[in-house]
């Protein structure tokens, strides 16, 4: 969203995709190696180009992982004539490759990795490192600046677009149907929906979002989409939703969820949570999600396990009318135009936005 409103204001902006690992050759071969070498942009917006890359191990996986595929992204950012004024880094097992290139360097942290990868390796390192060494470092959450001993990052939460504020209501609200927008990965808690579905026998939820489980979570990912079944249709994986969509799914909903795995949750600041708001829409969070963030919405429901999210579902639902119109003016300025202008401020210094690079993610 930050990528797409720099665009508007005519930023050009090149963004490097996460890469895919040896295990691309089984599938995709030849996509393995034109990525390997240097990029391949393509333009996916205005003013927005993309491209793949591959490495051979991912870089979370230790301290050589980190090494080679640091290396390999330094000489990918050479051999694509990589001379952006700014590069921002959003995986911290990728920030050794700051060293290989020229202009200001930032990085962004919008995740509490260790929690939401506990198979990484090395990553205190990192983050250590990338104290040292960044120009920059912005957080998506003041929980998150512990993680960078030394430094005082600059604090830029999620956020919402003013065309979903604005937006005209065009369906009813559903009695008893509950809405998760968002990607779905391990971070769900699947075992926390199925107990309240269970404890709410008259309730629905749909759940919007791209399945972005790992290839090692498989099981997981099983698991989610069994649901389905298990609950006789009360819970439905309708799949990724448009922004021009999500007014209507929003607005169908009596109360909107997020669900996750209290011990992944904690320094989130989800764009979710900002979307729901700028339809009024009553947020219950699973615990570690809302209440230590530094920017939680008013009137939202933290709850700790199933009972107590199941009682917040019924009476978010039996609310005062006035808390939907205190949601909507919190998110109105919480917008993505007023974001970008702190997350500017931060990434570019005393810098003029001429031109401003990758987000290698």
């Amino acid at each position: 969203m930050i990528a797409t409103e720099l665009a508007h204001r005519g930023v050009p902006i090149r963004f490097v995709q996460a890469p895919a690992d040896w295990r691309r050759l089984r599938s995709d071969p030849g996509n393995w190696w034109q990525h390997l070498p240097a990029g391949r942009f393509a333009e996916v917006a205005p003013g927005i180009t993309v491209s793949e890359r591959s490495t051979v191990l991912p870089g979370l996986r230790g301290p050589v992982a980190e090494r080679v595929d640091a290396a390999l992204l330094g000489r990918f950012l050479r051999r694509s004539s990589w001379q952006e004024a700014l590069t921002v880094f959003m995986l911290p097992w990728e920030w050794r490759a700051a060293r290989s290139i020229g202009g200001r360097a930032v990085f962004d942290c919008t995740d509490d990795w260790a929690r939401l990868l506990p198979q990484a390796r090395g990553l205190r390192e990192q983050l250590r490192r990338i104290a040292d060494e960044a120009d920059e470092v912005i957080v998506v959450n003041q929980v998150l600046a512990d993680l960078f001993p030394g430094r005082a990052p600059v604090v830029v939460p999620n956020g919402t677009d003013a065309a979903l504020l604005d937006a005209p209501r065009s369906v009813e609200r559903r009695a008893r149907h509950a809405v998760y927008v968002g990607s779905v990965a391990e971070r769900f808690d699947v075992d926390l929906v199925r107990a309240v579905l269970t404890l709410l026998p008259e309730w629905t939820l749909t759940v919007h979002g791209q399945l972005v489980f790992p290839l090692r979570a498989g099981a997981a990912a099983e698991r989610f989409l069994a649901l389905e079944q298990e609950t006789g249709g009360r819970f439905r994986y309708a799949g990724p939703v448009s922004r021009a969509e999500l007014p209507a799914v929003l607005d169908s909903a009596a109360v909107a969820l997020v669900p996750d795995v209290a011990s992944r949750a904690l320094g989130q600041s989800s764009m979710k949570t900002y979307d729901y708001c700028a339809r009024g829409v009553p947020v219950v969070a699973s615990a570690g999600h809302l209440e230590h963030s530094s920017d939680a919405p008013p009137h939202s429901y933290v709850v700790d396990g199933a009972a107590e999210m199941a009682a917040a579902m019924e009476a978010a639902a039996d609310e005062p009318a006035g808390w939907a119109l205190d949601r909507v003016r919190w998110a109105a300025e919480r917008t993505w135009d007023r974001r970008t202008n702190a997350w500017l401020d931060a990434a570019l210094g005393d810098r003029l936005p001429d031109v401003t690079g990758v987000h290698p993610s």
